[in-house]
């Protein structure tokens, strides 16, 4: 199945998975959903209405606390965008990719919220985990004429270290798929090519839009 074929709601958190914080809170009692969450951004939910308002970051919440003040939930919850649960994942990652906080709430057509989606859901689904097939698969093989044909499951760390490049190229993501979306900073496409700290990167192999195989040469 494409990527483009999967819908927010095949990829998004469920509700029942997704832990919320009360709106109506007194200090006392947020400071202690949010020790019990902890999670970097948390959900909003509204005591009397059932509906949920946004969302809180951890970083906002600690910086409050830090400074000795009451945590008023009310004065940290920030709106985030919302997607209908049958958005195409195309669709939800432009949405996520405008969002300061790369989170969005999911509905269902009748207005009910079903869970939530981030960046990094459909960005899983692009680089994929190593499946057991892939673990058959060497992470790199050099090839006869010194190129290097590299797996996009291989840890960007370990890729960087051998070839002496900085780590910060893949940015927050884990893998060499995700230094290649990092890098281009869209979606890939077949053959999509580019170039830093002297070696020239090129996406070779794709499974819809999750990056199998990039071509990794001297510029």
């Amino acid at each position: 199945m494409r990527l483009g074929d999967r819908t927010a709601r095949a990829l998004m958190t469920p509700r029942h998975e997704v832990q919320m914080l009360e709106l109506e809170s007194t200090s006392a009692e947020a400071v202690a959903a949010i020790r019990k969450v902890a999670r970097p951004r948390m959900l909003v939910q509204s005591r009397e209405s059932g509906e949920v308002v946004g969302i809180v970051t951890l970083a906002d919440a600690f910086n409050v606390v830090s400074r000795r003040e009451a945590l008023d939930l009310k004065a940290l919850v920030v709106d985030v965008p919302v997607v209908s649960d049958q958005a195409d994942a195309l669709a939800v990652m432009e949405v996520l990719q405008k969002s300061t906080h790369h989170i969005a709430l999911v509905y269902d057509e009748y207005g009910h919220f079903e869970g939530i989606i981030t960046t990094d859901d459909v960005l899983e689904a692009i680089t994929g985990a190593v499946s057991s097939a892939d673990a058959d698969e060497p992470a790199l093989v050099v090839r006869a004429d010194g190129s290097l044909l590299v797996s996009g499951w291989m840890p960007a760390d370990e890729f960087c270290d051998r070839l002496g490049l900085s780590r910060g190229l893949a940015g927050e993501y884990d893998t060499i798929a995700g230094l290649v979306l990092h890098q281009l900073d869209r979606m890939p496409v077949l053959g999509d090519t580019f170039a830093v700290e002297g070696y020239r990167f090129e996406v070779i192999d794709l499974d819809g839009l999750r990056i199998d195989k990039v071509l990794v040469s001297e510029a």
